[in-house]
């Protein structure tokens, strides 16, 4: 039990380096998202955003909770609340402090033509208090709201486990009750997130998928799950960006990405990822701090490329490629910088 779960440590890293792409397509999408930079809409490349929002930051939350069961058990409650406070809450303050501005200055010279320098704009980061996303050069908490979000579910989660039991009979219902609950709120949004939705899968980690035993079952079906997921992924794909009029039929298959992609994700992590290597221990080492620091690399890339008038899609796909880079190797810097390790280690 003790044994580390190297499945759910390669799902993690991979599914945090799949940001770059994300974050990079965004800026190309097709139902009118300002982003805090946008270049046109190009059908291609905005079905990579729509075919992956359906289960990436469920799969997210959900992987933190599993991690959670082998941390509580490890740490206890009270060393458990004390870390999550610590490891998410400082790099969130920095990045509000920090990083986010990056995002809110391109923002407001892209969308508003703002004029002034990078520093002067701090004072309308701080008092332009909008709808927090800073696509209009105001304050945000931009990609890091999911340290937000994780740090209130994480500590709410201390609650509800000391409330309900772990035994068998209770996990199964409770996993049943969860999976219920996660289908029906996964479009009911507080603050534009599916809060409700988040914290039933982040729970459905630690009671259900965080039982190797339960996964080793679910591996058995891992094929039925994946044709399942990628059927209604290219379903969902083709009726939002390139077909209009079956809105009820394009939400059935994104119900479908959802309810089946996170089981099938999970199935293949089981049977071919629980491995270790020195590639796999590096990608893992650096994910949290991937995380933090990609977004404003993607989006300064793209606006620096846009400056010197790279075509849009050879922005896009030197974005990909120029920010990875970037962001792996301050990755490195910050795990080989002694100051700025001590800071790593505290956080991580």
């Amino acid at each position: 039990m003790n044994r580390r779960i190297h499945y759910i440590d390669n799902l993690r890293w991979m599914t945090v380096s799949l940001l770059i792409l994300f974050h990079a397509a965004i800026a190309y999408n097709t139902w009118g998202e300002a982003n805090y930079i946008f270049f046109e809409p190009i059908k291609p490349i905005a079905s990579v955003v729509t075919f992956i929002t359906p289960w990436f930051m469920p799969l997210m939350f959900l992987l933190a909770g599993v991690s959670s069961r082998y941390s509580l058990q490890k740490r206890g409650t009270a060393a458990f609340i004390r870390e999550r406070l610590i490891r998410l809450g400082i790099p969130l303050v920095f990045g509000i402090i920090v990083l986010n501005p990056i995002l809110s200055f391109i923002a407001d010279k892209c969308h508003n033509a703002y004029a002034g320098g990078y520093f002067e704009h701090y004072g309308v980061y701080f008092t332009r208090i909008t709808d927090l996303t800073g696509y209009d050069g105001g304050f945000t908490v931009g990609h890091l709201w999911f340290l937000l979000i994780l740090m209130v579910i994480s500590l709410l989660s201390c609650v509800i486990i000391k409330l309900i039991p772990k035994c068998k009979t209770a996990t199964r219902i409770t996993g049943i009750l969860l999976s219920v609950s996660a289908v029906a709120t996964f479009d009911i949004k507080f603050f534009s997130k599916p809060l409700i939705m988040f914290l039933c899968v982040y729970l459905l980690g630690y009671y259900v998928f965080a039982d190797r035993d339960f996964v080793a079952r679910l591996s058995r079906l891992k094929w039925i799950l994946v044709t399942l997921f990628l059927l209604s992924s290219v379903a969902d794909v083709v009726l939002y960006i390139y077909i209009d009029g079956f809105e009820i039929l394009n939400t059935v298959c994104y119900y479908m990405t959802f309810i089946t992609g996170i089981p099938a994700i999970i199935a293949i992590g089981y049977d071919h990822l629980d491995f270790s290597n020195r590639i796999t221990k590096f990608n893992a080492s650096i994910s949290y701090v991937f995380y933090i620091i990609h977004f404003p690399i993607v989006v300064m890339c793209q606006y620096c490329m846009s400056l010197i008038g790279v075509n849009a899609v050879v922005n896009f796909f030197l974005t990909i490629i120029i920010s990875y880079m970037l962001t792996v190797g301050l990755c490195v810097v910050i795990k080989k910088t002694k100051l700025l390790q001590k800071c790593h280690h505290a956080v991580t």
